[in-house]
């Protein structure tokens, strides 16, 4: 995908948050009112502890022939649990750091960003933490921790900050996702990620069941945002080359499956060569706004 020129200067009435990222709210929540109104206030949330890098098992890519003709299900009767999950297996992709050139529009303002993607792991606990920064519009970063095991990522706290952060917890003693900016608490679901979790754990499923990584292939799973959830279902596309600032990288592209006009798109392209992180992503909001990734350096795998 080649982008298009993009002007490097900005009316001195853009702000901090007309940064899109690629866990925004839905379309009407994003509009209830003033974009400078100021959010809700939250509990202070407790950091979490550095974690150490650590040796991680290495993906290893299946041959496109080896896979499956058919692909399964994405979704059962079983509590809406996905079927790829009791046969799903994980593979950790190497803690490392992603360095993005950043493209994007919101409300008519072209704009160059940078984002950098921070992944560790000591093979129990994860961090996860994207910023997207610009000189003059400031910057936005999110959030998520929590731990590893048989469902793969299990999110304890997804936050997301421009001005005041607002976050997701989520309570699985109480089955429930709690939110800081809602009283209105929502089901927890089973494999349930939140909006920079499901980048690590569709790297983390495409890696360690090679069975999922053919064309036409359905993964559905809930994902929450800093004031909602909701189902989303991505579907794998097909193999493709990317010509990317980092150079030539062959990929899988995964695509969320559109279901309404007030539906974000999400087109992610994973890389083997990085354990199946994204080194594109393409998000494009219902009012046309978009952000798109294209990775330009990796430290630390």
């Amino acid at each position: 995908m080649t982008a298009e020129p993009v002007q490097t200067t900005e009316p001195e009435t853009a702000k901090a948050e007309d940064l899109p990222e690629p866990a925004t709210d839905s379309p009407a929540a994003a509009s209830a009112g003033p974009a400078d109104a100021p959010l809700p206030a939250q509990e202070p949330v407790q950091a979490a502890a550095p974690l150490e890098p650590a040796a991680a098992v290495e993906p290893v890519p299946a041959p496109a022939d080896s896979v499956s003709s058919t692909p399964a299900p994405a979704v059962t009767d079983n509590g809406g649990a996905p079927a790829w999950l009791s046969q799903a297996r994980f593979v950790w992709p190497r803690p490392g750091t992603f360095q993005y050139d950043v493209i994007g529009e919101s409300k008519g303002i072209r704009f160059n960003a940078n984002g950098e993607l921070v992944w560790l792991h000591d093979g129990v606990n994860y961090q996860m933490k994207l910023d997207i920064s610009h000189m003059l519009l400031g910057s936005r970063s999110q959030t998520s921790v929590g731990t590893l095991g048989n469902q793969g990522l299990q999110p304890k706290r997804f936050g997301d900050k421009y001005k005041q952060e607002v976050a997701a917890h989520f309570e699985r003693d109480k089955g429930l996702v709690v939110f800081s900016a809602s009283s209105n608490p929502q089901a927890l679901q089973a494999a349930a990620q939140d909006r920079l979790s499901l980048f690590a754990q569709l790297a983390a499923l495409l890696a360690g069941s090679p069975e999922l990584r053919q064309s036409g292939q359905l993964i559905s799973f809930q994902v929450v945002a800093a004031k909602s959830a909701d189902i989303w279902t991505f579907q794998v596309d097909k193999q493709e080359t990317l010509q990317l600032p980092v150079g030539s990288l062959s990929t899988w592209k995964v695509s969320r499956v559109f279901k309404g006009s007030h539906d974000q798109t999400a087109d992610v392209w994973l890389s083997p060569a990085h354990g199946y992180l994204p080194v594109r992503v393409r998000i494009v909001q219902s009012n046309g706004d978009l952000l798109e990734q294209n990775l330009r350096k990796v430290v630390g795998q």
